[in-house]
């Protein structure tokens, strides 16, 4: 884990480029905001002066969690772990927790999967095996009671084997985590505010596993379908591509910022910096363009300087055009978990 955990202090984001706008005329304003840093917005805003113990909190946080970011993000395809990226995101989340304790529950699983499947098994046999592993002798199941992924726990893959419950965030990481120390080719596949797996390979017919659904099958055309994905975000590569591990870390850190900095802190500056990292990663989703949106508009709501406020406002908004632009999904209803899917003959 150690290797994730150093790299040269490195405190705002990337740069999206640079304006003089404080002597602007309002209309021109909100324009020209658009290339302001994240980091410009901050040092311009009064409330450096007026909530300063709150800026200063949230800088410490930075000067810990973007160096870990940049790890991340650095890391080559062939060296992303992604236990150990979630497991990592969530001890900045959780200083005190159990890392060893959790790591070895996890190799345990790992080598009850290698027990069951015979070194010659077909695709298929393996996403079996997974599946009566986890499902059928762990029990694990999706938390009915907290589809949108508010508790803690719900949001990362140590989650699965301390609660055994989770949600399409923790448990397709938790299914992608287990099966990538397997070495079988299973990626992330994003859908509208939901992730689920997909294993690579021409000889299996039932590619798509839901791991939400007790490793169940369901077609892309299902998925548009249900989850009401407009074509336009599809052909765009916004949703139902498959992921490289990479894409998929960049994703995490993305849904770390998300629900711990933006909802959980109310730490907007840092929810931003890490999300505006991991979108040169992940330039295609939409999702991420959406929160980066809704969080700039956050941010710009509790800001106490009227212009600062409005030139937040008009960024949020400009990267909400973006995610729609790309194509983006309406929100899930709850529920949407309840529908029964199989993997498909024989299961």
């Amino acid at each position: 884990m150690g290797s994730l955990l150093w790299l040269p202090l490195m405190i705002f984001p990337v740069e999206l480029g640079h304006a003089q706008i404080l002597d602007d005329p309002p209309p021109r304003r909100a324009e020209a905001a658009i290339d302001i840093t994240m980091a410009e917005l901050e040092l311009m805003s009064p409330d450096m002066v007026l909530r300063a113990r709150e800026w200063t909190a949230s800088f410490h946080r930075r000067q810990h969690i973007l160096p870990i970011a940049d790890t991340i993000l650095g890391l080559p395809e062939e060296e992303i772990d992604i236990w150990k990226v979630s497991l990592t995101l969530a001890r900045d989340a959780e200083p005190d927790l159990d890392m060893g304790r959790y790591t070895a529950e996890f190799n345990e699983i790992v080598g009850q999967a290698r027990r069951m499947t015979p070194p010659s098994a077909t695709a298929d046999y393996r996403v079996r095996a997974l599946n009566t592993l986890l499902y059928k002798r762990l029990g694990y199941a999706y938390d009915k009671e907290d589809y949108l992924g508010k508790k803690f726990s719900n949001r990362y893959a140590f989650g699965i084997i301390k609660t055994k419950k989770g949600t399409c965030s923790n448990m397709a990481t938790f299914y992608i985590a287990l099966a990538q120390r397997l070495g079988y080719p299973v990626y992330a596949v994003g859908a509208p505010q939901h992730f689920f797996a997909r294993y690579v390979d021409p000889t299996l017919k039932y590619q798509n596993i839901e791991p939400t659904g007790n490793g169940g099958w369901d077609s892309d055309k299902d998925y548009i379908r249900n989850m009401e994905i407009p074509d336009m975000a599809v052909q765009n590569g916004a949703y139902l591509r498959t992921m490289t591990h990479r894409e998929f870390a960049a994703e995490q850190i993305v849904e770390h910022a998300s629900f711990y900095y933006a909802q959980k802190l109310k730490d907007y500056p840092t929810a931003i910096a890490l999300m505006e990292k991991a979108i040169v990663r992940i330039p295609k989703s939409s999702d991420t363009w959406r929160l980066l949106g809704q969080t700039y508009k956050s941010w710009g709501a509790q800001d106490s300087g009227r212009q600062t406020a409005e030139m937040k406002r008009a960024k949020g908004l400009f990267m909400l055009q973006l995610a729609q632009d790309l194509g983006v999904g309406p929100p899930l209803r709850e529920g949407y978990w309840k529908k029964k899917i199989e993997r498909g003959p024989g299961s």
